[in-house]
């Protein structure tokens, strides 16, 4: 994990998101692409819980019928968030292979549109 932090980190020499720097940088939101149909947040809980406390775990309904399901996570620190996407990135779940990675936490008018 050491590793993977050193290489987020290597081009941003402060610990605090600076504007060159992303606030992707410390951020606790997780998203996972290519869930199967049948996965539930059940299901979600109790594979990615393994890697830390999760605040909030959702599968999300895609706009359009041919999109994979996916999921936003949000874990309680920053180094959980960054150990689930290193070892889940490219795992199987449910005979489905997952892309996990740390994302930008929303913005305050993305959370309100998401919350209608």
């Amino acid at each position: 994990m050491r590793r993977r932090l050193g290489l987020a980190m290597r081009h941003c020499s402060h610990k605090l998101p600076t504007p060159g720097c992303s606030r992707r940088l410390l951020s606790t939101h997780v998203s996972v692409i290519g869930l199967h149909w049948r996965t539930d947040e059940t299901r979600l809980r109790e594979v990615f819980s393994e890697y830390g406390t999760l605040e909030q775990a959702k599968v999300l309904t895609p706009a359009h019928s041919s999109t994979h399901l996916w999921a936003s996570l949000v874990y309680s620190t920053f180094d959980e968030a960054l150990e689930a996407a290193s070892e889940m990135n490219g795992q199987e779940m449910d005979g489905r292979l997952l892309r996990v990675s740390i994302v930008d936490p929303p913005t305050e008018g993305e959370a309100s549109a998401a919350a209608k």
